[in-house]
């Protein structure tokens, strides 16, 4: 009896297969981690154009005032306690790409950087004793001193009407310490650890001040200094100023700032995972 052979893939034919699902398992996976990382950074800016509106509706229940940074020096009470009967919930509060914004309750943060887990300022104010670690506000423009002290006191917080351009001044930007603050521009070249990135171009979200929210790059907040950011007044037009000016009493927020976005000053290696490409 005449057997009859079945075709068969050969090995070297079972390598090659498996060879080019490997090579496009390389090219495929890394899209597809970006473009996950793309939608989180959409919710993320919805969070935040939420978080806006909410700012927005606590100025017109009071005068049109800003929430102080912090209400009390012990930084039990902040700006995201007093704005929590503006949100739907507190998870808006929450971005979802940040690793930090998945408190435990109960756990405080001692020290920055914080461990997975830990809350930022303002959690025992809250019923679920958490917070997440996600946002913070603009210190160059409302005082970081609490309401209770005499600081605070003198410098209050500012009203609408006092900015001359609120939709170029941020109020709002994504962190990764417990602080309710980014004391200014200065943490983009000091303390870059505490700023927060988004791995999917490479951006963060801000808010400003009439309450809109948008994706920037971080030195793009700076730079032109003559139309950055932080400040809450006009900056100075002429280009060859390097100085930056903040609304406090004490002139804690002015600062000198590098000369240009290349300057080594935002190469260290702690700031490069928020710059570079």
């Amino acid at each position: 009896m005449q057997r009859t052979r079945r075709p068969a893939f050969t090995l070297i034919e079972l390598l090659v297969v498996i060879a080019i699902i490997a090579i496009l398992a390389a090219i495929l996976f890394p899209v597809f981690a970006q473009a996950r990382e793309k939608a989180r950074m959409t919710s993320c800016l919805s969070n935040m154009k939420q978080i806006g509106l909410s700012l927005m509706m606590y100025t017109q229940d009071y005068d049109e005032t800003f929430p102080y940074i912090r209400f009390k020096a012990d930084t039990t009470y902040v700006w995201r306690n007093a704005i929590r009967p503006y949100l739907k919930s507190q998870g808006v509060l929450a971005c979802p790409s940040n690793p930090f914004s998945h408190p435990i309750a109960g756990h405080p943060s001692t020290a920055n950087p914080p461990k997975l887990g830990d809350n930022a300022e303002g959690w025992q104010s809250e019923p679920s004793l958490t917070m997440p670690i996600s946002y913070a506000m603009n210190s160059c423009a409302v005082t970081w001193n609490g309401a209770d002290t005499a600081s605070g006191k003198k410098s209050p917080p500012p009203t609408m009407a006092t900015f001359v351009r609120p939709a170029d001044t941020i109020i709002i930007c994504e962190n990764q310490w417990p602080t309710s603050d980014v004391h200014g521009p200065d943490w983009m070249w000091d303390i870059c650890p505490g700023l927060f990135t988004h791995q999917a171009g490479k951006q963060a979200n801000f808010i400003f001040f009439d309450g809109h929210a948008k994706s920037k790059k971080w030195i793009a907040t700076l730079y032109p200094l003559t139309e950055n950011n932080w400040q809450p007044d006009q900056p100075n037009p002429d280009p060859n100023n390097r100085k930056i000016h903040g609304q406090g009493l004490d002139g804690s927020c002015d600062y000198t700032v590098p000369a240009s976005p290349g300057d080594k000053a935002f190469q260290s290696a702690a700031c490069l995972p928020v710059y570079s490409q």
